[in-house]
Formats: structure tokens, sequence, C-alpha cells
């Protein structure tokens, strides 16, 4: 998966941007989709995720992680089920379809990570992945969905060794 960064404070090093290159290749696989795909990354701290939150989706609120996807899929049906819609995305000059865009608060990569009691990049990384997730299509409104979108989450990560307890 090709990832294009925004991190105009220089907020995410090189290791991690590799790690998230990895989830993201790892997610991309999860989900079993074989064209190319390309995604918008920007790195930001709690003030301007609340500023983006409140003018996209009227929350003035700061969050983890927003997700914009470009593709619209039908009720149930997730990128895997999806791969003319993906096509259309297509970008000749990224040479990738694109899946959409993520916003990522560092400010909370950092709380969070502290919180939950393993790495920065290890939360980055699963703010990634989840964002990613959230661009082919899943979503935790219910249990059920919950339940489909952390077992993918989970796939991913453990798939590059990127798990709580191994943390």
């Amino acid at each position: 998966m090709k990832l294009e960064f925004e991190d105009e404070r220089g907020l995410v090093d090189d290791q991690t941007r590799m790690l998230m290159q990895r989830c993201a290749d790892a997610a991309q696989e999860a989900e079993g989709i074989d064209c190319p795909l390309s995604v918008f990354i920007e790195v930001v701290n709690d003030d301007e995720i609340r500023a983006i939150n409140a003018a996209q989706r009227q929350k003035d609120v700061s969050t983890d992680v927003l997700s914009f996807p470009t593709v619209n899929y039908g009720a149930g049906r997730t990128a895997k089920d999806s791969e003319n819609l993906l096509r259309r995305e297509y970008d000749p000059e990224t040479g990738a379809c694109a899946l959409g865009d993520i916003v990522i608060s560092m400010d909370h990569v950092y709380a969070q990570a502290n919180e939950y009691g393993h790495s920065n990049r290890r939360e980055c990384g699963y703010l990634l992945t989840h964002g990613l997730f959230h661009l082919m299509g899943y979503d935790h409104m219910t249990d059920e969905d919950k339940l489909k979108m952390r077992a993918m989450e989970e796939k991913a990560l453990r798939s590059i060794g990127l798990t709580r307890e191994e943390e």
C-alpha cells in the first residue's frame, strides 16, 4: 500500500513510518485486496484534530483517529467485496486506488500508549490499522460489527507481530 504523509510538525519518526507501512501492508493482505491501494495520512495534535472533527463531522471534540473513505461500500460489504468500486478510485499519478484519508492525533497516541502500557509506535500502528479498516468498509456501531472489525485488526497486527501481549 502506498502511504502519503503530511506531518508538518515532524511528529512521526522514520521508524514509526516504517511500522505504519508494515501495518498498512498487513491490513491490505488481511482484507485480501490485490490491486494497488493508496492512503493519505495527516499527523496532527489534539487542537488540529478537534478542528477537523468539528468542520467535517460537527463534533467539537478531539479524538484519536479520523477516517474519510473515498469509497461508499454497500450495506454489509467491505473492500474485498467491492474491487470494482475500488478500481474507480484509480489515480494514474500514484498508480494505485485511493482508499481515502486518515488523520491521527499524536497527543492521543502518547496518552493512549501510556494508558494501555505499550509503546507510542504500537499505538500509532494500531490507530492507523483501525483507520484503514474504516476505509475498507468496517465499522463498530453494533456489537457484531465491532467483533468483525476487531478480528480484522488483530489478524493484521498479529501477522506482523504487533500485539499487546508481545509489546
